[in-house]
């Protein structure tokens, strides 16, 4: 029966011209014991298919070594085994935690698309070493946050290595109907070539793998099972906070417990929930010092906003640390009175429970729903004049939602709305957020027209806020040759940063890219790209010129593997910056500048590899200069240690920008006051991973950041945008510099973690901090490394106990005790 529809699927696909490749998989009522041993009776009747063809470095081409792949199923999984070939001694040895398969790693994977949408998918993976990896795909980026438990099981043979995969149906999500058609591909990874190859072929120049699968047939009467998973976890903390006070422990501790619960509604939509969630073992910020009028944008490390995330983020209007950790300004100051300041704020607010629902209709519907609610928070108020103090409620009582609608159309296109709403307990505004985003692809995706369009509401007790942005391009996006073409208009009043992130709105840019690029290996070279940009902006109001850019980059791939790049990108004529001034109807006039640069980066695949990069920038404004430099050895101490140092300068001599205080300055006018000045930083930065097994690794991360301001002379802003000199010196009002500041930030996170169950987890963490801020900017880096160590640090340490309880596991469990 399975080779009649195989040899049917072979027909169809001959008739339509189309090469589509097609795997039967086998029912089995046999017991399959996931062991690397290939010796269950079925195995040897289950199709086989091999012929697996590069997309690098060779596109085309077969694969350098032989590979085998078998597919089957039960009624409660898929199973999957798998005969890589190849010599023993070439074989990689090399250990890394989960989900990060880099260069130096043999792995194999299968990827599926359950829908067959070309849209949707997932992927498992194991290394030569038996190390997991998992992820969720969609037509245009893959997220391997979302950790699913599921099994393999990997061996050492003469012939090369063998696997074993058991995939639940309750990590996935399928169609309830009798006959699934599922897209399916697999992968192989052999690092000692760089090769990457799969048994369906994978344009390189085309960016959705999933369109590009083969298909699973044969897999009948199966059911989408209830999934159902409690994750209850403890921790506890012993924290130290040095505080001065002679009468107040600097020590405190903590005990907690909370869960996570994973329910599937129906065979495609699941439900996610955190009941007091425990985030302090999230690895510190990289923090800088900011003088930009310009908020900065964070990693989100939090695991519930991390995983399973991918719709709330398409129409890029959810910024997940909103929610407990970054919220805007506006907020933070609602209940500030004139001449007021704040500090003592939380660095996060109390996440009281958080919900996402997600997935999609057999139609290809997708739908999102996000909750979550945090506590108010409380922060210190202090008048500037009088010194007063008192404490203010700094954020309230908060819900956040997030409603996605996420429509598949012909073609790998889609239509998508999305919906923020954030409300606010009190005299707080609410704010609202709706987005339309869609994606037309043509028949053979080679080309493609996009749209957007958003609505921002921010709702008061005196007013209500609106703004807007609308956006449209086309383009050609597969090929050695692509280009584009796009408008982007956004009002001055377009405000989503109460649940997304927007660094500055008031712009009109028009913008033209195009690229050339090749895949196959020439001459000394594996792959070659270059890329121009030019971008022409505007402000939306008043409606006035500001600048214009140009971006080329250059990247080569060498046949021995090692990378590098040449940039170019500067600005065409002078440009009209309308924010650094940070006042309205303000304007600072910028030279031209062209800042050139380039990097290398040495194959990875050596125990010794090394990063490196510089830069220049020419600016055409006397004695102003930047430069840059980077250099990140990498060290593969042994097949279970490695290690990663890597150093970063900047330097601006001279540089012009708006005078921002550190302190109350002694002389305060009502002019725009700008400054020349010089800058500095340095950032050092260790990383070291010890894996002592595929499931227990030991990780050490240190960064040191610091970065000294220095002003040599003020100025005043003109209406024209020029600067004339004025006669401040900087000086507060105790006769030290307001200006100069000199900044440090130390971390270290140190994490031992052991899965000791699939799903199951105990976490060992130790977070040092020290940040520290004072006047001597031309202190040497070790005089200032010395100084900063004179402040004491904070410490915590955690221990975090994480168990997975799965319904199905205990259901077969119950079944066998019966």
């Amino acid at each position: 029966m399975h080779v009649k529809i195989l040899f049917f699927c072979l027909f169809i696909c001959t008739i339509n011209g189309s090469a589509q490749k097609v795997i039967s998989a086998f029912s089995t009522i046999e017991k399959i014991t996931i062991d690397g041993n290939l010796d269950e009776k079925d195995w040897s009747t289950a199709q086989t298919i091999e012929d697996f063809v590069q997309f690098k470095p060779h596109p085309g081409l077969a694969s350098t070594q032989r590979t085998q792949v078998k597919l089957m199923y039960d009624k409660d999984a898929l199973y999957v085994a798998a005969i890589c070939y190849d010599s023993a001694e070439h074989i990689s040895n090399v250990l890394c935690d989960r989900d990060d398969f880099n260069a130096n790693i043999d792995n194999f994977q299968i990827i599926l698309d359950t829908y067959n949408d070309d849209q949707n998918g997932f992927s498992f993976g194991v290394s030569s070493m038996g190390v997991q990896y998992d992820s969720k795909l969609t037509a245009t980026s893959e997220s391997v946050e979302l950790n699913m438990v599921w099994s393999s099981a990997v061996k050492r043979t003469e012939n090369g290595w063998e696997l074993e995969m058991r995939i639940p149906y309750s990590a996935i999500r399928f169609p309830k109907k009798e006959i699934q058609n599922w897209g399916i591909n697999f992968y192989r990874q052999i690092c000692r070539n760089r090769e990457e190859a799969t048994w369906s072929p994978i344009k390189p120049d085309l960016e959705n793998w999933l369109v590009q699968s083969g298909d699973a047939t044969g897999i009948k009467g199966i059911e989408p099972p209830l999934r159902l998973a409690f994750m209850p976890y403890i921790s506890a903390y012993a924290d130290h906070f040095p505080t001065g006070a002679a009468n107040q422990s600097e020590w405190s501790g903590s005990f907690n417990g909370g869960m996570d619960i994973k329910l599937g509604l129906n065979e495609a939509f699941t439900l996610d929930m955190t009941l007091v969630p425990d985030f302090g073992q999230v690895v510190f910020d990289n923090q800088v010092l900011n003088v930009s009028p310009f908020e900065i944008q964070f990693n989100e490390n939090r695991q519930f906003f991390t995983e399973g995330t991918e719709l709330f983020n398409k129409s890029g209007l959810f910024y997940s640390r909103r929610i407990g950790i970054q919220s805007p300004y506006e907020v933070l100051s609602t209940n500030l009175n004139q001449n007021e300041y704040l500090t003592n704020t939380p660095s996060s607010s109390k996440l009281y429970n958080a919900t996402k629902l997600s997935g999609r209709t057999k139609s290809g519907l997708g739908i999102g729903v996000f909750n979550g609610i945090t506590a108010e928070q409380y922060s210190t108020a202090i008048n500037s004049i009088t010194g007063a103090e008192r404490q203010i409620v700094s954020s309230p009582l908060t819900n956040y939602n997030v409603v996605v609608l996420d429509q598949n159309l012909q073609n790998n296109s889609s239509i998508t709305l999305t919906n923020t709403n954030v409300m606010r307990e009190g005299l707080f505004y609410d704010a609202n957020v709706t987005g339309l985003n869609t994606k037309i692809n043509s028949k053979n995706n080679k080309y493609f027209v996009a749209g957007s369009s958003s609505l921002s509401n921010k709702f008061s007790s005196q007013n209500v806020s609106t703004g807007y942005n609308f956006g449209v391009s086309s383009g050609k996006q597969s090929g050695n040759f692509i280009a584009s073409g796009s408008y982007f208009e956004e009002s001055h009043t377009f405000d989503p940063n109460d649940l997304g992130f927007n660094s500055n709105n008031n712009k009109r840019i028009f913008e033209t890219s195009i690229a050339y690029r090749i895949f196959k290996p020439f001459w000394k070279l594996n792959q070659f790209s270059s890329n121009l940009n030019l971008s022409y902006n505007r402000l939306y109001k008043p409606n006035v010129y500001t600048a214009t850019y140009i971006n080329w980059n250059n990247f080569i791939l060498l046949k021995k593997f090692h990378a590098a790049g040449i940039r170019m990108n500067g600005s065409l004529t002078e440009s009209f910056d309308y924010f650094e001034p940070r006042k309205e109807g303000m304007f600072f006039t910028r030279p031209t500048w062209l800042d050139l640069g380039a990097w290398f980066s040495s194959n990875y695949q050596k125990k010794f590899a090394l990063d490196f990069g510089f830069s220049y920038t020419f600016i055409g404004r006397e004695n102003w200069t930047e430069f840059e430099y980077n250099v990140s050895p990498r060290f593969r101490l042994s097949d279970k240690m490695f290690l990663v140092y890597e150093f970063v300068q900047n330097y601006s001599f001279n540089g012009q920008g708006y005078a921002v205080a550190f302190s109350e300055p002694a002389i305060v006018t009502d002019a725009v006051v700008f400054g020349s000045r010089d800058r500095f930083n340095t950032t050092n930065t260790i990383n070291f991973r010890y894996t002592l097994t595929n499931r227990m690794s030991a990780t050490f991360r240190l960064r040191h950041y610091r970065s000294s301001i220095s002003y040599n002379s003020f100025f005043n802003l003109n209406q024209d945008g020029s600067l004339t000199p004025n006669s401040l010196t900087g000086m507060d009002v105790n006769g030290v510099s307001a200006y100069n500041t000199n900044f440090n930030a130390f971390t270290i996170d140190l994490v031992y973690r052991w899965v000791f169950l699939p799903g199951s987890e105990i976490n060992i963490v130790w977070k040092n901090a020290i940040f520290s801020s004072d006047e001597l900017v031309t202190a040497s880096y070790f005089n200032n490394l010395t100084r900063m160590f004179d402040y004491q640090p904070s410490n915590s340490f955690s221990i975090k106990v994480l168990y997975w309880l799965d319904y199905q596991s205990l259901k077969r469990k119950s079944a066998k005790q019966d």
